[in-house]
Formats: structure tokens, sequence, C-alpha cells
């Protein structure tokens, strides 16, 4: 059975990833890098529309990490507006410096965000997988989707509030991984005001998980996934 090397990066928000973090992300040549949700946010902004206008300085740091890391690059999120002309909030995969495609949120808690309409599954780095926005985790209509195409790999970029405990989010995980029979892959965003709970659960059970004293911390882990189906290579 194929085994996929994922790096996930728990991040601080609002700081750059500066060039040696990049190099380290270079040098554990994983599949897949993980960014959280809301993930670059550099910039002041008063509104999801104020900050539209930052967009290409966001996709123009993932483009930066992609000239050292050749592998897929997933996240975090950040607003935009559509071909549609709808305000959204959209997670950029990036790949060998070309933005491939974007995933938008499908529950956003903003009102004057839209729905996303695109899909929750893709192909990439020869794997098909599932991607989930924040609190995408709670919609039923994505799991059934997932299960109804047999996805084993879900990538959960996550900086959503909850007011579950640590102990009470390890048991959430755990027992949504068990009764979906997925891999879930969790990366947490952090700030001042906001802990991160990165975590990888399996249907056995937590394979790893951010311990209480690095909620605060940026991590950079590197986990193996073994699948037994959905892998192209």
């Amino acid at each position: 059975m194929p085994t996929i090397k994922i790096s996930i990066y728990q991040k601080n928000l609002h700081k750059r990833l500066s060039k040696e973090e990049i190099t380290k992300i270079a040098s554990q040549k994983a599949n897949f890098l993980l960014l959280p949700e809301g993930f670059p946010h550099f910039f002041q902004a008063s509104s999801p529309e104020d900050a539209t206008s930052h967009e290409k300085q966001y996709q123009d740091h993932l483009l930066e990490i992609s000239e050292s890391y050749q592998g897929v690059i997933m996240g975090g999120s950040h607003y935009r507006y559509n071909d549609e002309k709808k305000l959204v909030s959209a997670s950029p995969i990036v790949q060998s410096l070309v933005l491939v495609d974007f995933y938008e949120k499908k529950s956003p808690v903003e009102k004057q965000v839209s729905k996303g309409e695109t899909e929750s599954i893709f192909i990439m780095g020869g794997l098909r997988f599932g991607i989930l926005l924040g609190e995408d985790i709670e919609q039923s209509s994505i799991w059934d989707e997932f299960k109804r195409e047999g996805i084993e790999v879900i990538f959960h970029l996550s900086s959503e509030k909850n007011s579950r405990t640590y102990e009470e989010d390890l048991e959430y995980f755990g027992k949504l991984s068990r009764e979906t029979k997925t891999h879930i892959i969790r990366v947490c965003g952090i700030s001042e005001t906001q802990k991160g709970r990165s975590l990888y659960a399996s249907p056995s059970g937590i394979n790893w998980k951010v311990g209480k004293v690095e909620e605060d911390k940026d991590v950079l882990k590197t986990l193996s996934v073994t699948v037994t189906g959905n892998f192209f290579l």
C-alpha cells in the first residue's frame, strides 16, 4: 500500500515564513504541505471586502514557498472575488510555481461572504483527497460526498473557533475519523487569541497530536499516511 508524506505547519497567521523556515519545509521532501485557514494574514483589514485588496501579496508568499518546495501546497486561505464576482473565502492550491486551483469554503461565518461552489474533492500529487476549510468539518453533505466517492484522506485547514477542550477535541476527531473511515489531517493557525491543535486522526485512533504545551507555538510536522486506494502514481 502506498505511503504519502504530508507536512503540516501549525503557524502564526500573522507572520511570514522566513527563508530558513522555507528551507526546512523543502528539506522534508513531502508530497503535500498543509497551511492553516487564514494564513497568511499580514495586513490589517476592516472587512472581508477590504481584505481582497491583498490577494496578490498572499498568493505571492505561497509562490515564494513553491520556489524551494516542490510538492503540492494546500492553503492557507484568503478572501477573494471568484470568477462569478462572488466574495468567497478560498484556499489556493499551488504546485511548481503555478496557482493550480482554489477550494472555496462551504460554511462561511461572515454574512457578506458567499457559500463556496467549488468541488470538495481534488486529485493532486497522484492522490485523490478531500478538503475542508474551518467550519466545513460540520457539513454532513460534504461527508456524504466523501463517503460516496470513497475518499480516504481529508485535509482540514483549520482556524475555526469552538468551545471544545483539548481532550474533547481529540475525542471529537478520533470519533469522526473512526465513523467515516478516513484519515483526517488537521492543521491549525495560531494567534494571540487562538490556540492550535493540529493532529492526525485515523480509523485506529489519534496517530499524532500537538501537545498542550505547543498550542501557542509554530510546529512543523511531517506525517506518513498509508492509503489503500485513491493513489495513482
